[in-house]
C-alpha cells in the first residue's frame, strides 16, 4: 500500500473535520488549535499502524480567489465604517467646541468683540485691502456694531 496516499487522505479528513465546524475568522485565529485537532485525529487513526506522527500543522491559509476578494471587501468597509465612526466623533467635538465658544461669546460682549476682531484680521490678511463705507460717518464701529448683532435693537 502506498503509505504517502494513505497519511495523505488522512490528514485532509483531518483537515476538512477541523475546518467544517469553524467560521473564518476562528479558522484564521485559531491556529495553534486547529494543530492540536490535527494531530490527536491522525494519531488515533494510526494506532497499531506502525507508522508514528511527529509533527503536524497548519503552516498556512489559502483562500480561494472569490472567497480571499469577499475578505478583502469585508476588511476595506469596516475599515471606511471606523474612519466614518472617527471623523463623526471629531465632527461633534468640533460641533461641541463650537457651542461652548458661542454661549461663552454671548455672555462675554467683550469676547464677541475680540472675536469679531481676529475675524476681521483674518480677513484683511487674505484680502490685503479693505475700504469701508458704515455710512453716518461712523466709520469702523459702526461696521463692527452691525458686523454681528445676538440680539435685536431696541425698539424706541
Amino acid at each position: 500500500p502506498d503509505v504517502d496516499a494513505w497519511l495523505y487522505r488522512l490528514v485532509q479528513f483531518a483537515i476538512r473535520e477541523a475546518v467544517a465546524s469553524r467560521t473564518l475568522d476562528e479558522v484564521l485565529a485559531a491556529k495553534a488549535s486547529l494543530d492540536a485537532e490535527l494531530r490527536d485525529y491522525v494519531r488515533a487513526r494510526l494506532g497499531g499502524s506502525g507508522v508514528e506522527v511527529t509533527e503536524l500543522g497548519v503552516k498556512d491559509v489559502i483562500l480561494p480567489g472569490e472567497i480571499r476578494e469577499l475578505v478583502n471587501k469585508v476588511v476595506e468597509a469596516e475599515r471606511l465604517a471606523k474612519a466614518n465612526l472617527i471623523r463623526r466623533q471629531e465632527e461633534t467635538a468640533a460641533t461641541r467646541s463650537l457651542l461652548n465658544t458661542a454661549r461663552l461669546m454671548e455672555e462675554n460682549p467683550l469676547l464677541l468683540r475680540l472675536k469679531e476682531l481676529e475675524s476681521l484680521e483674518r480677513l484683511v490678511e487674505k484680502v490685503g485691502r479693505i475700504d469701508l463705507h458704515a455710512g453716518d460717518g461712523a466709520g469702523l464701529d459702526a461696521l463692527l456694531t452691525r458686523l454681528v448683532r445676538l440680539k435685536a435693537p431696541d425698539a424706541a
